[in-house]
C-alpha cells in the first residue's frame, strides 16, 4: 500500500547545530499504514539528528505535521436494471481489469454483470405464482418464467442443469409422471442473450411434508464487456442491455469507477433496481 502524503505548513525549516538554515519540502515526508512518519532517503541523516528530530516529534504531537486527508470519492455512473421488479436486486455489477492510459478517457476496464436468482421450497403446483408466466404475474419474477399450460401440478422434477435453448429459448424439466415433463421454463424476455441463462433444478433432500415434495431452482446469468469512458454507453447498450443500462451521474460526465462489486437495489413492481458506482481514491 502506498504511503499517505504528509500535510503541514511547509517547508519544514530549522537552524542546525552549525547555525545553518535548513529547509526540507513537505513532499519529503509521508506516513505509512501504521501512521508512522517516513522520510525520503536523501533527508534521513538530517532529520534523525538534533535539533530536527526533536522538532519533528513536537510538530507531530501538536498536529502540525499529519497524514493528508484521503481524497473523497464521487459518483462515476448510475447503473439501472433493464427490467423493473425485485429480480433486479439480484444483479451485481463488477468493475475489474483497469488498464490506465496516458489519456484517462482511453483507460480500459471490464464490466461484468451477474444475476443470481435462487428459489427454494417450490412445488410444481405453486411455482407459476412465484416465477410468473404470460398469464400470471409472479411474486418474485427473475431470469426465467414458467410456460403457461406446461405444468404438471403433481409432478416432481428430477435434478436438471443446463442453459436455455431453442426458439423460443426454453428448458423442459423432466421428472415423475407420465408424460415425464413437469414444466417448461422460458427466458424472461426475447433476445439472444437469454441463452446465457443457466438453470439448475434440485429436489430438496428433506421436504417439509412427505406428501408435498419441494425443490429449489437456481437461475444465473453473467456476461462481461470491456469499455472506456468514451465507449461505455455504446458498449453497455450493444453487449449488456439484456440486464442493465447506464446513465450519467449528477456531474454530467462519466468517471472511471473503482474496481469493486456493487449490487443493485430498490427493485420492486414497476420500479427498476439501481446503484451508483463511485470513483476510487
Amino acid at each position: 500500500m502506498a504511503n499517505t502524503p504528509a500535510m503541514g505548513n511547509g517547508p519544514f525549516e530549522f537552524t542546525d547545530s552549525n547555525d545553518r538554515q535548513v529547509s526540507i519540502p513537505i513532499s519529503a515526508f509521508s506516513f505509512d499504514s501504521n501512521s508512522k512518519l517516513q522520510v525520503t532517503a536523501d533527508w534521513q541523516a538530517v532529520v534523525t539528528a538534533q535539533p530536527a528530530a526533536a522538532l519533528l516529534a513536537y510538530m507531530q504531537a501538536e498536529g502540525l505535521l499529519s497524514p493528508a486527508a484521503a481524497p473523497s470519492t464521487f459518483p462515476a455512473m448510475i447503473v439501472n436494471a433493464a427490467d423493473p421488479g425485485a429480480g433486479g436486486n439480484n444483479i451485481t455489477v463488477t468493475i475489474s481489469n483497469i488498464v490506465p492510459a496516458t489519456d484517462p478517457t482511453q483507460t480500459t476496464f471490464t464490466v461484468t454483470v451477474t444475476e443470481n436468482d435462487l428459489y427454494t421450497g417450490l412445488t410444481a403446483a405453486t411455482m407459476e405464482q412465484t416465477l410468473g408466466s404470460s398469464a400470471v404475474t409472479g411474486s418474485s419474477p427473475g431470469l426465467v418464467q414458467v410456460k403457461h399450460g406446461s405444468v404438471d401440478p403433481f409432478g416432481v422434477p428430477h435434478s436438471t442443469s443446463g442453459v436455455l435453448t431453442g426458439s423460443p429459448l426454453h428448458m423442459d424439466v423432466l421428472g415423475t409422471g407420465s408424460p415425464p415433463k413437469v414444466f417448461t421454463l422460458l427466458a424472461k424476455k426475447s433476445g439472444a442473450d437469454g441463452g446465457l441463462t443457466h438453470v439448475t433444478v434440485t429436489p430438496d433432500s428433506a421436504s417439509p411434508s412427505p406428501t408435498v415434495e419441494t425443490f429449489s431452482l437456481h437461475a444465473t446469468w453473467t456476461k462481461n464487456a470491456t469499455a472506456t469512458l468514451l465507449t461505455l454507453a455504446s458498449v453497455v447498450q450493444s453487449q449488456l442491455s439484456y440486464e442493465i443500462s447506464v446513465a450519467l451521474p449528477g456531474s454530467g460526465a462519466y468517471s472511471l469507477p473503482a474496481a469493486a462489486a456493487t449490487t443493485l437495489s430498490g427493485g420492486a413492481p414497476g420500479a427498476s433496481a439501481s446503484a451508483t458506482l463511485f470513483t476510487g481514491i
